[in-house]
């Protein structure tokens, strides 16, 4: 292994010394919740982090299964974002920190179990026995093996540092390594009874020395003992997600803001853009899937967006004239009846000056739009009427529409 210089050892040692308690901080927690049976999540953990470092939900980042990304908030205000902003672009110039555990069984199956092992007869329990039994087996194999994988994506110029060089604690190793544009990342690789543990600084400059040492004494602030754990810790689940324009947003940004109350009966997928998000993608696989003669409907989709005009994928007017045969989302498909729900006082639109239902073979489609000010903002939805889950979604996505508030 290589040996970071001496100029980094100083520098996390001047860290190290910092006191948690001289900091101004915030609290953030991850919760393990199995949504799924046979999913394996990260175990909880909290993490103290300096207030100058902002949380990027998952609802904007996308990131999920315990990955929590800070951003320094006064770095990040002053970045020029762009739709097409990457993570990459962004470390140029504004510091990061990115915690991303990983449970050794789901690590186990990713990397390390052949599909002879899925395919034995066995009952979940059996499996999950014999996974346990061969992690623990080869412990250090599989830590080496993670710690490998991590050199190889950090790159050949990676230098190495042990826990026994250096009190890293609660991490066991440190790579370090700086890209062609200049910014150096600290990754540093942990284990604890049921996860790995890898953590990300990434700095476009290491002259403040200050808020190098509030990234390293965030760092490792982190533990999963709950005994630890401080009371109303900052969790991302907030009820209302929105959009937000700001001055430093270049391109096609729109230029009003809105929120709206999450749909909790449905599940987040994805949003756009990366950061300072827009258009929001949530979704439900239904318990059973419904067949029809040309095709199965799996799942229901919620899509709330904004856009400025000459960007929007739909205007008012137009939906409103659309025929019958306009409305043919599916090749073999097509448009039973037309509702426009606006026309119905009985009908909470909310903000929404036009409303339209389509009835096709086995479920409905929903249209809400609302123009302002050059932008339009449109929520769209489609649901299966003999589907189990048909009232509970029906109700939270209307919920979504009567709550949504344009800023």
């Amino acid at each position: 292994m290589k040996r970071v210089s001496y100029v980094f050892i100083a520098l996390f040692l001047c860290a190290c010394s910092v006191s948690e308690e001289s900091k101004n901080t915030n609290t953030y927690e991850y919760k393990q919740q199995k949504e799924r049976e046979e999913q394996i999540l990260p175990s909880s953990y909290q993490m103290t982090v300096d207030e100058s470092f902002e949380l990027v939900s998952k609802y904007e980042g996308g990131h999920s299964g315990g990955h929590l990304f800070f951003w320094h908030e006064p770095s990040a205000s002053e970045y020029a974002f762009n739709l097409e902003t990457t993570q990459e672009d962004l470390e140029k110039e504004v510091p990061t920190i990115e915690v991303k555990p990983l449970h050794k069984y789901a690590n186990f199956i990713l990397s390390e179990m052949g599909t002879d092992f899925l395919m034995e007869d066995a009952t979940p329990k059996e499996t999950e026995q014999k996974m346990r039994e061969k992690i623990e087996e080869n412990s250090e194999e599989y830590f080496q093996n993670l710690i490998e994988r991590e050199i190889e994506r950090a790159g050949p110029a990676t230098e190495v540092i042990s826990g026994e060089e250096l009190d890293i604690a609660p991490y066991e190793v440190m790579l370090q390594n700086e890209d062609e544009a200049g910014v150096t990342r600290f990754h540093f690789i942990g284990e604890t009874e049921e996860d790995y543990l890898v953590t990300t600084v990434s700095l476009p400059s290491l002259e403040d020395e200050e808020l190098v040492d509030n990234m390293m004494t965030s760092i490792q602030s982190i533990t999963y003992d709950e005994a630890e754990f401080k009371e109303q810790p900052v969790r991302d689940e907030p009820n209302r997600l929105s959009y937000e324009p700001a001055e430093n947003l270049k391109g096609n940004y729109p230029e009003i803001g809105y929120s709206f109350e999450r749909p909790e009966a449905a599940v987040f997928r994805h949003s756009f853009p990366v950061y300072h998000t827009y258009r929001y993608t949530f979704g439900t696989k239904y318990e059973e899937s419904i067949e029809k003669e040309h095709f199965t409907l799996y799942a229901s989709d919620l899509v709330i967006r904004a856009a400025k005009e000459e960007n929007a994928r739909n205007r008012e007017d137009e939906l409103r004239e659309r025929e019958l045969e306009d409305f043919v989302p599916y090749q073999h498909d097509y448009a039973r009846s037309i509702t426009y729900l606006h026309e119905d006082e009985k009908i909470d639109t909310g903000v929404f000056t036009t409303a339209v239902m389509v009835e096709f073979d086995g479920y409905e489609e929903y249209w809400f739009l609302t123009e302002m000010d050059g932008h339009v903002f449109e929520v769209t939805f489609n649901i299966a009427p003999e589907a189990s889950e048909y009232e509970e979604l029906l109700d939270s996505y209307f919920n979504v529409i009567t709550s949504f508030e344009i800023k």
